[in-house]
C-alpha cells in the first residue's frame, strides 16, 4: 500500500508571494493581452493604442471599463469581449475623466454653501456663541470620534493653510473656524448635531444628502473611475429620501426606470449632488461655470456616444443624468 501523500500547508507568506505573481507587462504585453480577450483594434489601430497606454493613460484604468461589454459564452471565443474595440474603452476614459471633473467642482460647491448655510442658522440663534457648541459637539462624540477629530487637528496644526487657525484657537475653537480646517466628514457630523441640538428637520436631511455627496467628493478627488460601474446591476441602499422620490416623481420620469436606475449606489450619489446643487447653491460665479462644464459634458457625450452599442449602460445612464439635471432646473 502506497503511503499517503501528506499535503502540507504553505506559510501565509508563501501564498500572499503567488497572490502578487503576475509580472507587470510592457506596452506591447498589454496589446497582446488585450487582443487574446477579444478586443480589436479597427477603429484605433494598435500604434495610437500604445502611444496612448505609453504617455496618457495607464492600463489598469483603461481596462476598467471592459466589464461595461458583455462576453461570448461558449464556443472558441468562450470568455471573449463582443464587439469591443479599443477605441471605446479610450473613449470610456476620457469621458470619465470630464465627468469626475464637473463633479468634483460641484461637490466643492455644494460643501461650500453648506458651511454657509450652517453658519447662517447659528446666527438665528441669540444663545450660541459659536464656541459652544463646537465643545459640546466634542464632548458628545464617543471616545474614537473625539480622537480623531483631535487627531485631525494635531496632523494640520503645522500645516501652511490652516496651521495659523489651529494654534491661534488651540484653547477652544469657534465653529466659523472650525468648517476652515476640518474634514468635509467632521462637517457633516457637526450639521447633525446642529440638527438635533435646535430641532432643524431640515438641517438633519441636509446631513444624509451630504454623505452621498461626500462619497462622490471623495471619489472624484482621488480620481477614481466612476463611469466604469453605472451600469443598473450594481445595487445600492434601494432606500431614496421622500424628498428626491417626490422631485423625480414630479418630473415625469416613470417609477420603473426610476427604480432600475437607482439601484445603483453610484447614480444614487450623483441624484443626490444634482438634487443640493440645485437648492443650496446660488446664483453666481461658481454656479454659472459648474453648469457650463455640465453642459459641456452632456454635448461631449451626445457627439461621441455612438461609439458605443445602443444598448450600453453609459449610453442610457448619461441620458438618464441629463433629464434629472433638467427636472432639477439646473439646465435650460
Amino acid at each position: 500500500m502506497e503511503p499517503t501523500e501528506i499535503q502540507v500547508p504553505q506559510p501565509e507568506e508563501t501564498q500572499q508571494t503567488e497572490k502578487r505573481a503576475k509580472p507587470p507587462l510592457t506596452v506591447e504585453q498589454q496589446l497582446v493581452h488585450l487582443k487574446a480577450k477579444g478586443v480589436t483594434f479597427d477603429l484605433c489601430n494598435e500604434e495610437e493604442a500604445a502611444t496612448y497606454l505609453s504617455d496618457k493613460c495607464q492600463f489598469f484604468r483603461v481596462i476598467a471599463y471592459r466589464k461595461l461589454f458583455d462576453k461570448h459564452v461558449g464556443g472558441e471565443r468562450d470568455g471573449q469581449y463582443i464587439n469591443l474595440d479599443f477605441a471605446q474603452l479610450r473613449y470610456l476614459a476620457g469621458l470619465d475623466r470630464q465627468f469626475r471633473d464637473v463633479m468634483l467642482a460641484m461637490s466643492l460647491d455644494i460643501e461650500h454653501f453648506a458651511k454657509a448655510r450652517l453658519l447662517h442658522e447659528l446666527t438665528l440663534h441669540a444663545d450660541e456663541d459659536g464656541y459652544s457648541v463646537v465643545a459640546d459637539y466634542r464632548e458628545e462624540l464617543k471616545s474614537s470620534g473625539r480622537m480623531y477629530m483631535e487627531n485631525e487637528l494635531r496632523a494640520r496644526k503645522g500645516d501652511d493653510y490652516c496651521g495659523d487657525i489651529i494654534q491661534k484657537y488651540a484653547g477652544g475653537m469657534p465653529l466659523w473656524a472650525l468648517l476652515e480646517v476640518v474634514s468635509f466628514g467632521t462637517l457633516i457630523g457637526m450639521m447633525k448635531f446642529c440638527a438635533d441640538r435646535w430641532g432643524d428637520p431640515d438641517l438633519k436631511e441636509l446631513h444624509y444628502q451630504l454623505k452621498r455627496v461626500k462619497s462622490i467628493r471623495n471619489a472624484t478627488g482621488h480620481s477614481s473611475c466612476f463611469l466604469n460601474d453605472i451600469g443598473d446591476k450594481k445595487r445600492g441602499s434601494i432606500r431614496v429620501p421622500s424628498v428626491i422620490s417626490r422631485e423625480l416623481s414630479q418630473m415625469g420620469l416613470p417609477k420603473k426606470l426610476r427604480a432600475r436606475k437607482l439601484r445603483n449606489a453610484r447614480m444614487q450619489q450623483v441624484v443626490s449632488l444634482l438634487y443640493l446643487y440645485s437648492v443650496l447653491v446660488p446664483d453666481g460665479g461658481s454656479r454659472t461655470r459648474a453648469l457650463a462644464a455640465l453642459r459641456k459634458f452632456y454635448e461631449t457625450a451626445d457627439e461621441n456616444m455612438g461609439a458605443l452599442p445602443a444598448t450600453h449602460p453609459v449610453r442610457s445612464s448619461v441620458t438618464f443624468m441629463e433629464r434629472l439635471t433638467r427636472g432639477f432646473k439646473l439646465l435650460d
